[in-house]
């Protein structure tokens, strides 16, 4: 069991799995929900929070919620406003993740929503940059969720 008496979690995602699934089997926790960035930053300056669990693709909440420079981005697919905004979209958790670092929340525990099993190069920089960065893959079970917080809040 975790050790901290009630850790609060920050569920940052564009819809409500991740509320819904970890309050019904991963009780315990105190969580919190936030569906973009912003708000994300926002709840961190007034809250504290003792873990991030974070998603990846964010495509349910309006585009000129998303962080990234959108402009920028479509420079980088060619010209193409609507590959940008995919690329937005499905790297939406990386984008909040530099903005959590530079707002000052670098070293919070964050476990990120993505599978990086064919990905290790890729996670490895990721956790250089964040050394507090955990993944789980979107069919993680329960007890792994449990066993991991349990980890991270020790």
């Amino acid at each position: 069991m975790m050790d901290n008496k009630n850790p609060t979690i920050l569920i940052i995602e564009d819809g409500d799995e991740y509320l819904t699934n970890l309050t019904q089997f991963v009780p315990g926790p105190s969580y919190r929900q936030v569906k973009s960035g912003a708000a994300a930053l926002t709840l961190l300056q007034q809250q504290s929070i003792d873990v991030i669990y974070l998603d990846m693709r964010f495509d349910r909440i309006p585009q000129a919620d998303l962080l990234g420079d959108h402009v920028a981005c479509t420079k980088e697919h060619n010209g193409d406003p609507v590959r940008a905004w995919k690329h937005l979209q499905n790297n939406q958790g990386l984008y909040i993740l530099a903005a959590l670092r530079e707002a000052g929340f670098g070293e919070m525990p964050v476990i990120l929503s993505y599978d990086f099993s064919l990905e290790s190069r890729r996670f490895d920089h990721l956790r250089r940059l964040y050394p507090a960065l955990h993944w789980v893959p979107d069919a993680v079970t329960p007890e792994q969720i449990r066993r991991l917080l349990d980890r991270i809040i020790r």
